[in-house]
């Protein structure tokens, strides 16, 4: 297709006001300096809201997981019916971690070096031979240490600074923005865990625009549009953009008819693709009425959702780390920690969360690769974490093209050859990301 068509297809893209520079970028060491990563650490991670876990993963008084990231180790657990506490996963006698699994039940924490224990609330509980310690080694009876632990949308956020803002605060409109979603009533689809070799920023930074699309995900593009996006911010560094969807790029070249893609994704929405064939303007709002219909069949309330809720992808990024593919059927939630001492490396979680729904006709959207037989009732067992390696295939084809091409990211910004960073307005949410980032790291915040 020739450049002037696919511009003559192309509208103008729908941008916040923002105040930024339109200049190159010469900060490519962020990506991976040692000093600007203890730098992070100091400035940013131990000062925001971090997502933790899943609320549903404690149900039970006695109920716990551990959170890894960075330096740190977490212990998050349910000490009372109402009450939800974080602690750092360390003994107070030397220092030894306490609980080396991800998830578990008891009604004490056991130091497995020495035996010293503590109560679920923290509180000291037993210090083996406590008679041989000289009295003012231990008369303060030393407790775990907590962190701040809060809740929002189902899942327990922890931050470290005890003076930050709360954490509906923090989220602000984004939280506001997600509500609608209702993710505190879904249920863990999936848990995916892979160590990725490139830093946490770089593998953010490609779910945070969709100008890659065409050049990653040449099946995406026959099935959404990869250039008209809407973009919104909410403060604090978070964002957003609407992805629209059951439609296809203004990018490729066929301008009439449907892409199979395209067919695909109407079939899936019960409706039969030969009757969109010459009538593609149709198909958006026919599949509005058709998954408004699908949604009160297995019993989802989506009368406060807007049609665009209803029929695109809202790609929500929570600052710093968090990104949230928001359907009203389920949601893919992406996390991306920093490596404990390595900038080149990064922690990529994948969790898919669902409605509830026993019937065998439910089913997710396919890019979240969400095994057909997976129990979505919510009675069950949660599914286990998996680890796994780049290229697993419970990643899903697109999640591991993006993990394709990463690496070779991280390669090229460390090259002298490269001059600099040089974002285009379908990047503007990087450009908002980043100034927020350089705010922490200035001390400005």
């Amino acid at each position: 297709m020739e450049a002037q068509e696919v511009a003559a297809r192309k509208r103008e893209l729908k941008l916040p006001k923002l105040e930024m520079g339109d200049g190159v970028l010469h900060d490519q060491e962020k990506y991976y300096s040692p000093e600007i990563m203890e730098r992070e650490w100091e400035t940013l991670w131990t000062r925001v809201w971090i997502i933790a876990g899943r609320v549903s993963d404690l149900r039970k008084v006695g109920d716990w997981f551990r959170f890894e990231f960075g330096r740190e180790s977490l212990i998050i657990v349910r000490s009372a019916e109402d009450r939800i506490q974080a602690f750092y996963n360390v003994c107070q006698h030397r220092g030894s971690q306490i609980v080396d699994r991800d998830f578990g039940h008891g009604n004490a924490f056991v130091c497995p070096f020495h035996s010293w224990a503590w109560n679920i609330d923290g509180s000291l509980k037993r210090i083996t031979d406590a008679e041989t310690f000289p009295e003012k080694t231990i008369c303060d009876n030393p407790g775990l240490t907590e962190v701040r632990c809060e809740t929002w949308g189902g899942f327990v956020f922890v931050n470290m600074d005890e003076n930050a803002a709360p954490l509906r605060e923090f989220l602000g409109g984004l939280a506001d923005a997600l509500d609608v979603y209702r993710m505190e009533e879904m249920i863990v689809a999936k848990d995916y865990s892979v160590d990725w070799p490139m830093n946490w920023k770089i593998s953010l930074d490609a779910f945070m625009e969709g100008y890659h699309a065409h050049a990653r995900h040449p099946e995406l593009v026959r099935m959404i549009d990869d250039f008209n996006f809407e973009y919104d911010i909410f403060g604090n560094g978070h964002s957003k953009m609407v992805i629209p969807m059951w439609t296809k790029s203004p990018r490729i070249a066929e301008r009439t008819g449907l892409t199979e893609e395209l067919r695909f994704s109407i079939e899936s929405a019960g409706l039969d693709p030969k009757n969109f064939e010459d009538r593609q303007a149709d198909v958006r709002p026919a599949v509005i009425e058709a998954r408004r219909k699908w949604a009160e069949r297995f019993g989802i309330d989506i009368s406060d959702m807007t049609d665009t809720q209803v029929a695109d992808d809202g790609n929500y990024n929570a600052f710093p780390n968090i990104t949230f593919n928001a359907h009203p059927e389920g949601v893919l939630v992406m996390r991306f920690l920093p490596h404990a001492t390595d900038p080149a490396r990064c922690r990529y979680d994948v969790w898919v969360l669902s409605v509830r729904s026993s019937d065998p006709e439910f089913a997710l959207p396919f890019y979240m690769a969400v095994p057909p037989e997976t129990d979505l009732s919510g009675k069950g067992e949660r599914p286990a974490r998996q680890y796994v390696e780049h290229g697993d295939e419970g990643l899903g084809v697109v999640l591991n093209q993006d993990g394709d091409s990463l690496p070779m990211v991280q390669a090229g910004v460390q090259s002298r050859g490269f001059k600099g960073i040089r974002l285009s307005n379908q990047e503007i949410r990087l450009r908002y990301f980043y100034e927020e980032y350089a705010r922490y790291l200035g001390g400005v915040k």
